[in-house]
């Protein structure tokens, strides 16, 4: 269960993950004439805007002990039973959790239940074609989220009017989801980075990969094998923000 999962593995997530500015900006441009959200999958509270009313819900107790002083409140709850009444919130809300919900068919009701306007969303597309890190390191991550990520048609069915635009990771990424480092690569060989990322922890043996990746830094065979995107200040590696307007 995500509550479990994140018990786990969350201990100093809010160190490894935290609100990137520039992740951040393409969120809130959705989120605009929000007056009051609902953030499900919360975590220790990143994204969440400082200037609009906002209750967050997360499942794991480890996640919860890690929000800041002073942060919006949060329900301990899951998504597929939100313990509020029907549209307390112009908006819903949630950044990378989507997989983590064991039936997202209840939690999209609950969402079309609980908000009024919008439902929106920083998901992965699994259409998408793997970076290099899940295509030459990692295929099984690559192949497992393929299987986890909700598909645009879902949502489709769920909500209406979607929209659906890729999100661009900066290169200096301060939040730590799995292809923040894309253009810093010896940082997914750091046990403390790959502790915040949930991916890594579907894997039962990385150190195959690990010794690939290792030797291929040192080798220079990476920069070979990625030196288009040297260069680039940001990527679009199959992240999409989605928004959409919630079943009346």
């Amino acid at each position: 269960m995500m509550n479990e999962l994140y018990d786990d593995i969350g201990v100093d997530y809010s160190i490894g993950r935290c609100t990137d500015p520039i992740v951040a900006q393409q969120l809130y441009i959705q989120l605009q004439g929000a007056t009051r959200i609902v953030n499900i999958g919360a975590g220790t509270g990143s994204y969440e805007p400082n200037d609009i009313e906002l209750v967050a819900v997360e499942p794991s107790s480890e996640m919860i002990s890690q929000r800041k002083i002073g942060s919006h409140p949060v329900e301990k709850a899951f998504a597929e039973s939100l313990p509020f009444g029907s549209g307390s919130f112009s908006h819903a809300m949630t950044v990378l959790s989507m997989h983590h919900w064991e039936n997202r068919e209840l939690a999209f009701n609950e969402i079309n239940r609980v908000a009024t306007d919008k439902f929106v969303a920083i998901t992965w597309d699994p259409r998408s074609d793997p970076f290099w890190l899940t295509r030459d390191y990692f295929p099984t991550i690559y192949e497992m989220d393929k299987h986890i990520f909700p598909v645009i048609d879902e949502l489709n069915e769920h909500f209406d009017d979607l929209e659906v635009r890729a999100l661009h990771i900066p290169s200096e990424c301060q939040d730590g989801f799995l292809a923040a480092f894309w253009r810093r690569p010896e940082a997914y060989l750091s046990s403390r980075v790959r502790q915040s990322i949930s991916a890594f922890s579907r894997v039962e043996n990385l150190s195959q990969g690990l010794r690939k990746l290792e030797h291929d830094l040192v080798s220079g065979a990476w920069e070979e094998r990625n030196h288009a995107i040297l260069s680039s200040s940001s990527i679009d590696v199959g992240y999409r923000v989605i928004s959409a307007k919630v079943k009346a």
